[in-house]
């Protein structure tokens, strides 16, 4: 099995855990849990990454053919 990247090297997006504010280059930001959603290495992130966590899709593309190797039934 592929070894995972870390969150801030995929380009993926991240959704807010909980609602909360804070400053950031002198604005004040406000985020909503659930709703916020900021791209994986995005410099606010930074020290407050434990406040997010991936999205995660309620639909998948479903692949149309079978990779290289594997059987389709």
């Amino acid at each position: 099995m592929p070894k995972q990247k870390p969150v801030e090297q995929t380009g993926e997006m991240l959704v807010a855990r909980e609602s909360f504010a804070f400053r950031y280059e002198g604005s004040d930001h406000h985020f909503i849990g659930g709703q916020t959603r900021v791209r994986a290495g995005h410099p606010i992130l930074k020290g407050r990454e434990h406040l997010f966590e991936p999205i995660k899709a309620d639909y998948e593309i479903e692949q149309a053919t079978a990779a290289p190797g594997e059987s389709r039934g």
